[in-house]
């Protein structure tokens, strides 16, 4: 799925470059000034065309730093962030005064991850201007890389009052609200952008995201579906669907929606990790893993392609390598409840329960409501010979989910452990009218059966 900061990250540099200037102090400009004034449009003339008017002399302060504000843009254009800066610099030195070049020199220290100098720039902007709403805008994309989400909220807030039709400031702030798990002003925030831009994909994407956190499988595929009717060359989109797909065990479209996305993206990592959870749910390992590989390839750093493959050599039964597949997602994305719940399960695969309670621990931390992480460390507890403690545990499980058949199959193995064969009975009974397909509980019911 779409990692909040990168998306917002993206936004900063793609959401807001201000255009080239033409010469300040002139009539009509010459042919030279319109060429360095078209930086967005023909970048490589423009840089040439700046570099003469800088080289020549006969420019005054003012329209030199004009020229170097247009020449920072076209190598903003062709991807030469380093010399943009060094231009936006020279600018700066000439005009101290102008709020755009610190504005399109934030943008580019957002681009390279230099946050704290992004505010900065930013900061400097909003002195000049007051009511400079991109401003604000970028530099709560800052604040929201830097994790001071309530500090991003504020400058989304101002940016929202400078101008109430910023369909984007709504968009930045709604996905911010997200990543607080404030879900529903989240979904509000969506919905107010796509009134003031009915026909922005990335819009539905993000609150397709939305309702799929907050457990709305089928309206989040509908805006999958709205966001690919508006670009259906959005990979980002079909990845997504594709997700939700997966997550409802519709494998065969899930499996179709990956594939377009690899088409129209080859170098999406999140693509591949979708196909190699396709190919896991059907137990095609081996193939998985080729996926996952290729996902790590894309991107080093992405969790999910780690997660994915340590959990791959986990039902592979390599443990060692499933654990070290899954530090590394932890490494990366510190705060996966799943990653360490799976970490946990191949720890105690290889009988090192002490660790394996600690994984679990973990993961209950940060997913204190999911049942699955107290039902699993109720049952290492209960191989580790502590029946109180996996009795506290399940008995948690069963308040959260109380139609968890493995937490009923979990008890009624302590009761059993404990010579409470009555309550064994009724619980693996529970277990097999919400599972019948829990063998193991079948099998243990039957045979306490047989002996009465």
């Amino acid at each position: 799925m779409l990692r909040c900061g990168r998306s917002l990250k993206i936004l900063g540099l793609a959401g807001g470059l201000l255009l080239s200037m033409l010469v300040s102090a002139a009539a009509e400009p010459g042919p030279e000034w319109r060429r360095c004034a078209e930086s967005h449009a023909r970048p490589d003339d423009a840089i040439a065309a700046c570099s003469r008017i800088i080289a020549s002399g006969r420019e005054g302060t003012r329209n030199l730093s004009i020229a170097h504000f247009n020449r920072g843009n076209g190598f903003v254009a062709t991807g030469e962030l380093d010399r943009a800066i060094a231009d936006f610099d020279r600018a700066t030195e000439l005009d101290p005064n102008g709020p755009k070049v610190y504005y399109n020199r934030g943008l580019v220290w957002i681009a390279l991850s230099e946050f704290e100098l992004a505010i900065l720039d930013f900061d400097r902007a909003i002195g000049l201007d007051p009511f400079y709403g991109h401003a604000y805008g970028n530099r709560g994309i800052a604040w929201s890389a830097k994790g001071e989400l309530s500090r991003a909220i504020a400058d989304f807030d101002q940016a929202i009052r400078i101008d109430p039709r910023n369909a984007r400031a709504y968009l930045l702030r709604g996905m911010t609200r997200r990543s607080q798990r404030n879900l529903d002003p989240a979904a509000a925030d969506f919905d107010a952008a796509i009134n003031l831009d009915p026909d922005a994909a990335l819009a539905f994407i993000e609150r397709g995201l939305t309702r799929r956190a907050a457990g709305d499988l089928d309206r989040a595929i509908a805006d999958f579906d709205a966001a690919i009717r508006r670009d259906p060359k959005s990979a980002i989109a079909f990845v997504n669907r594709g997700i939700m797909r997966l997550t409802r065990s519709d494998a065969e479209r899930a499996a179709a929606d990956f594939d377009t996305a690899t088409s129209l993206d080859p170098g999406n990592a999140d693509a591949y990790v979708g196909r190699g959870n396709v190919r896991h749910a059907a137990r095609e390992y081996d193939r998985a893993i080729a996926e996952y590989d290729q996902a790590i390839r894309l991107d080093p750093r992405s969790a999910a392609a780690y997660g994915g493959r340590g959990n791959a050599w986990l039902a592979k039964g390599d443990h060692d390598r499933a654990i070290a597949d899954l530090t590394q997602a932890i490494r990366l994305e510190p705060i996966s409840a799943n990653a360490f719940s799976n970490r946990a399960r191949a720890w105690r695969a290889k009988g090192d329960l002490d660790y394996s309670i600690s994984d679990l621990g973990e993961a209950i931390r940060l997913e204190p409501g999911d049942a699955g992480n107290y039902n699993s460390r109720a049952w290492t507890y209960v191989l580790g010979g502590r029946d109180e403690d996996a009795m506290l545990d399940v008995n948690k499980a069963l308040d959260l989910d109380p139609s968890n058949a493995y937490a009923f199959d979990t008890r009624g193995n302590i009761y059993l452990k404990l010579g409470l064969r009555d309550k064994a009975i009724a619980d693996f009974r529970k277990a097999v009218a919400l599972n019948p397909n829990l063998n193991e509980s079948n099998a243990a019911l039957q045979r306490l059966e047989a002996s009465r």
